[in-house]
């Protein structure tokens, strides 16, 4: 029998293969963990010795798998394109232009309120998209509308798109079948609702903090050269404080309520709107709102690397337009909320009854295999993995219901033309295109790995359990300080929470088993240490530069972004370790 070192070498190679092919090289991610695909494969059909039926079994399983995330994917970005061209967009950046003349409200409404309500709607790196552009239509330097973009969405991707990074991520490879091998077994149902929970306190508790923290930077990196010290920094985000913790602490109990009360489905969402509406009553109403209005030195000022290499006459236009009532630019978001609300409330209790439509493929039919592996003898009959049934849950999934229906409502609310709408529908299918082989990929890559241990003649333990293994070794009761970083090293690579989750969250399970600590907890920590990864995140930085026009800037984004980033999960790290030895220590 191979020692656990031995075999986690062994079961790194898949996944470090394709971090160095996509960072060293600058592969694309679905080459990258196409490479890393084959690996596992060759690996899992030759030193782990899986059946090869059962092998072919696991991997179509995590292809099917990665369905349900990729109509999430594309219902969110159809809802958004629908936005976009029908006008709705240049109006809430027109709405936006006539709330504050002060930098800083700007910057806490759009952070805390518009971005938080983007990820809840549509997420997969559409509210950094969104709100930078924003950004700079408001008078922001590009470096700091790119920098802040990415900040200020840190708190948010731990619960994604509906909830993606959860349902499509930790669910993904966190079954009800590793759930039964506990010695004391919870459903997956129970699980998804702790991991929702633990998220939701610890993106709460950074959120009371993040807006100032926010303001800080932003007068520090971008204010006049008596604001570009610590001291003098602190001096002119202080009046604001006021006016920042407020909407932080609303933001973080709304968000850790719903995440803890009602499921992963609608914490930013709800937040976002929330936060939003006060945020405007207070900025009208002048409530907690500084008397000196705060804004950037003269423009004729601003240093090259400020503007990100762009000349300084190419960032002036591009002012927003009323194209509708703004209540009506708004609505498509207001529906989607109210619909998830409605169907996700407990009281209801409208989810068993959703989950009841679906359609499905089988492990097996009148004995016949098609995602089971079967073997009969004279005397023996064995059946493995009868829980590869697959499963698409048509009316309970966000992305057919309601993503898809209220972008199809969408089009007739704002009397789009046929035109207009092939265009959504082509250009949704074109960009969702890359992210689902990308998501084929990575589940299916991930489900060999970890069923690598099951029905092989090697009788190894599965690769994903050796590097739990490991880890758990090295880190030991240091674990809850070390996920964050785990799962942001995850996104840093892929640009994905969602693909962090499904390439971690079973390993850092597994870990905090092998420790004997809260596997709900440690799960949720690697949940949010994936959104503190969007910050660095090569493909978002990319992605951004892009965006604002100074592609070739990414490296200056990144050196803003990591000082936040550290911070973060320094932070994460910290109060994870506090539930998981003070708090909760008896959580599952």
């Amino acid at each position: 029998m191979a020692s656990t070192a031995i075999l986690a070498l062994a079961a790194v190679v898949p996944i470090a293969t394709a971090f160095v092919l996509l960072v060293g090289f600058r592969w694309s991610a679905a080459r990258s963990m196409g490479v890393g695909w084959l690996l596992a494969t060759v690996l899992g059909l030759t030193y782990w010795q899986m059946e090869p039926t059962w092998w072919a079994a696991v991997a179509v399983y995590g292809a099917l798998e990665a369905v349900n995330i990729i109509l999430i994917v594309f219902g969110a970005i159809l809802l958004m394109n629908y936005l976009d061209i029908s006008g709705a967009i240049s109006t809430i950046r027109w709405h936006f232009a006539g709330i504050s003349d002060d930098r800083r409200i700007q910057l806490l409404l759009i952070g805390l309120g518009f971005e938080t309500i983007i990820e809840g709607v549509a997420g997969f790196g559409t509210p950094g998209a969104l709100a930078a552009p924003l950004l700079i239509g408001l008078g922001f330097p590009p470096l700091g509308a790119a920098v802040f973009a990415l900040f200020f969405n840190a708190p948010n991707p731990q619960f994604g798109a509906a909830g993606t990074p959860i349902l499509g991520g930790v669910n993904a490879v966190i079954g009800d079948a590793k759930l039964a091998e506990a010695t004391d077994p919870i459903t997956q149902a129970q699980f998804q609702a702790l991991v929702s929970g633990y998220t939701g306190v610890i993106t709460g508790l950074t959120f009371v903090f993040w807006g100032v923290l926010g303001i800080f930077l932003l007068v520090y990196w971008f204010g006049d050269e008596r604001e570009r010290s610590l001291r003098g920094a602190a001096r002119s985000t202080a009046p604001v404080v006021p006016f920042a913790v407020v909407l932080g602490v609303v933001a973080g109990l709304v968000q850790g309520a719903i995440a803890w009360f009602v499921g992963p489905e609608l914490p930013s969402i709800v937040a976002g709107f929330v936060v939003f509406g006060l945020g405007l009553v207070m900025a009208d109403r002048q409530l907690l709102v500084p008397e000196g209005t705060w804004s950037f030195p003269d423009r004729e000022s601003w240093s090259d690397l400020w503007l990100g290499g762009l000349a300084l006459d190419s960032i002036t236009g591009d002012d927003p337009n009323r194209e509708m009532p703004v209540w009506l630019a708004w609505t498509p978001y207001l529906l989607v909320g109210g619909a998830l609300l409605l169907t996700r409330l407990p009281v209801l209790d409208l989810v068993p009854t959703l989950q009841e439509f679906y359609v499905t493929v089988p492990g097996a039919i009148n004995d016949v295999s098609i995602l089971g592996y079967r073997l009969w003898g004279d005397l023996l009959f064995l059946e493995y993995l009868y829980e590869l049934d697959w499963r698409l849950e048509y009316l309970y999934l966000p992305g057919t219901m309601p993503f898809v229906p209220i972008a199809v409502l969408t089009g007739l609310l704002h009397a789009m033309d046929r035109r207009e709408t092939v265009e959504a529908w082509r250009e949704s299918t074109r960009q969702v295109a890359p992210a689902a082989l990308t998501l084929v990929v990575v589940v299916s890559l991930t489900q060999i790995m970890i069923e690598s241990g099951t029905n092989n003649a090697s009788e190894f333990v599965g690769m994903m359990e050796a590097l739990s293994q490991a880890v758990a070794l090295g880190a030991g009761g240091a674990l809850p300080f070390v996920a964050p970083w785990i799962g942001a090293l995850g996104t840093f690579v892929t640009g994905s929470n969602t693909v962090s989750d499904i390439l971690f969250a079973s390993l850092q399970y597994d870990a905090a088993a092998e420790v004997g600590i809260s596997r709900s907890i440690v799960v949720a920590i690697q949940n949010v240490g994936g959104g503190v990864g969007n910050m660095i995140s090569v493909q978002n930085i990319a992605a951004i530069s892009g965006v604002v026009g100074i592609a070739g800037r990414e490296g200056d984004i990144l050196r803003k972004t990591v000082v936040p980033t550290v911070l973060f999960a320094l932070f994460v790290g910290t109060v994870g370790t506090v539930l998981v030895y003070v708090v909760a220590p008896g959580a599952f």
